[in-house]
């Protein structure tokens, strides 16, 4: 299995401070219309959620993926 290496942490710390700036430049209470309709009345603060939870509902699946990985070839499959 590749492994990116250093780089790749490198790369998700940068995207991690991006985020943390981005949050912080904007209006919590500001209108967001996406990913829901303009008119759904869901504000910035919603947006960040989805965003984070969608994060960390990858981040499971990615980890649940290696743990299958590492099982199979435990078991010589």
């Amino acid at each position: 299995m590749f492994w990116a290496g250093d780089a790749a942490l490198t790369r998700l710390d940068d995207l991690r401070a991006g985020w943390a700036t981005a949050l912080e430049a904007a209006d919590p209470d500001a209108p967001a219309a996406y990913p829901w309709p303009a008119d759904a009345g869901l504000t910035v603060t919603h947006l960040a959620a989805w965003v984070n939870a969608e994060l960390m509902k990858n981040a499971a699946e990615i980890g649940q993926l290696r743990l299958l990985r590492a099982a199979s070839l435990a078991c010589g499959v």
